[in-house]
């Protein structure tokens, strides 16, 4: 009777918040909270597609965010072994696979943005095993889960949403074998690249997979780096506004932007060096001693300082987790070491592969707005409770005011123009032209998109014309 009333409470709990946010978004009070989300479990881009029995994988995000989670599950637990550089790693339940133990016993290994709030999503992960376990009679069990985080806040995003405990359980229950989804999905849903190159640009995240007679092994990486992806001929993968074609060599980029004073690459914030991290998970089934495993993992992580320039910076929290099933024995000498170049490759093969394809620009040749259509857009919206936009009109032109935060968009303190390029997407002035596309409702505008796709953010309309 003590579950039943328990589950009953939490029944009506849930309920009772579901009414809460169902009055407040009819009664158009913005829902800024994370209570009312609901995780999206769908694979919306490309994917990898591979095999490897005893590996599902499972994504899971919040388009509110965006943010989202990855998670790696292994029916089999596995033997795992861990290397992790740079200055702020994030990461927790990690001790265990430092101790290069031989036993195999994890379970799961999620990754998820959210910076520390993200590491939630793998105890939602243990949860869902245990609950799983329990419901199978299999009491006596513990989930053994690893989890990694990236930053994905800040500057680049004008809310709070993380991902948490509800949303790793989601991405453990949609986990199926051979499909990873690729770029601007799960964990790799708002991550970038590019710092040191002056102009940030979005990553994802990305995976690769070979297989040599009985050996298979794969790389899973998402790549949120200060540094920039570069390809096999030292070419910068994405770079800024005025490329104007192929992006030039990574050291040319390199050496414009430092020049000759070495300014280094700037902090996200006075807080700490925590804006940037690349997190990466190596499966292979190769049967193989810790020690072993380990040096394997150090040596695929060094290597990846190819594809990624710079690598492992103090602005970076770099972790990389080998994990074998072992079911194949391979008898062969030097065996490790050449699985260690084999996985180099494959790592630089998972690095490209997590660049996205970029959503169709939209018009761009300004047009004319009535007087009437300036003035339905003038007032503020809201990215989340700290970050207003304020839009107002001047004369025959429309001005927008962000928030007083450090952020990729609106200059902190300074209107900038916006140019209407259709009936309903504006321009914001700038290099990078962020585009705003205004979200309707009987006529009337209620909300804005910033950078509508995959990295959109949604604008709550609080109040109308000035």
């Amino acid at each position: 009777m003590q579950c039943q009333s328990r589950s009953r409470d939490r029944m009506i709990a849930n309920f009772l918040w579901a009414v809460v946010a169902a009055g407040a978004i009819c009664s158009g009070t913005p829902v800024f909270g994370q209570q009312h989300l609901v995780p999206d479990t769908t694979i919306t881009g490309p994917v990898l597609e591979f095999g490897f029995p005893g590996l599902h994988i499972g994504i899971a995000a919040y388009p509110e965010g965006p943010t989202g989670t990855t998670v790696f599950y292994f029916p089999e637990p596995v033997k795992a072994a861990i290397d992790v550089r740079g200055g702020a790693p994030g990461i927790v339940n990690s001790e265990t696979l430092r101790l290069q133990q031989d036993s195999a016993f994890t379970n799961a290994v999620t990754f998820a943005g959210g910076s520390s709030y993200g590491l939630s999503a793998a105890t939602g992960v243990a949860e869902g095993l245990k609950e799983r376990w329990i419901e199978e009679g299999d009491w006596k069990r513990i989930a053994d889960v690893t989890g990694a985080i990236i930053f994905d806040l800040g500057s680049r995003r004008l809310n709070t949403v993380t991902p948490d405990q509800t949303l790793g359980r989601a991405a453990l229950e949609s986990a199926r074998p051979g499909v990873f989804p690729l770029g601007a999905q799960g964990a790799g849903r708002f991550t970038m690249q590019g710092w040191a190159f002056g102009h940030p640009q979005h990553s994802g995240q990305g995976g690769a997979f070979r297989q040599v007679g009985q050996t298979k092994l794969a790389v899973f990486t998402v790549v949120n780096p200060s540094g920039g992806i570069v390809d096999r001929e030292g070419f910068a993968v994405r770079c800024g506004p005025d490329a104007g074609g192929r992006c030039p060599q990574a050291r040319e980029l390199l050496r414009r932007e430092m020049g000759n004073s070495l300014p280094g690459i700037p902090p996200a914030s006075s807080q700490g060096t925590t804006r940037n991290t690349t997190i990466t998970l190596l499966v292979t089934n190769e049967d193989m001693p810790a020690l072993e495993l380990k040096r394997l993992a150090i040596q695929v992580h060094t290597s990846m300082g190819r594809a990624i320039q710079p690598f492992h910076t103090k602005s970076d929290g770099d972790v990389l987790i080998a994990v074998t099933t072992g079911t194949v024995k391979t008898e062969a000498p030097y065996f490790y070491e050449w699985l260690g170049v084999l996985g180099a490759e494959v790592a630089w093969n998972a690095v490209l592969a997590s660049v996205p394809s970029l959503p169709e620009s939209g018009p761009t040749d300004p047009v004319q707005w009535t007087p009437e259509q300036l003035n339905a857009v003038v007032g503020e919206y809201r990215f989340s409770r700290w970050a207003p936009l304020r839009i107002r009109r001047v004369d025959d032109a429309l001005q927008a005011t962000g928030a007083d935060v450090d952020n990729l968009y609106f200059p902190v303190g300074q209107p900038v123009a916006l140019t209407p390029v259709s009936t309903s997407e504006l321009l914001v002035e700038g290099e990078r032209g962020y585009r705003l596309r205004l979200e309707r409702e009987a006529g009337e505008i209620i909300a804005l998109t910033l950078e509508p796709g995959p990295w959109g953010q949604r604008a709550v309309r609080v109040s109308g014309s000035e």
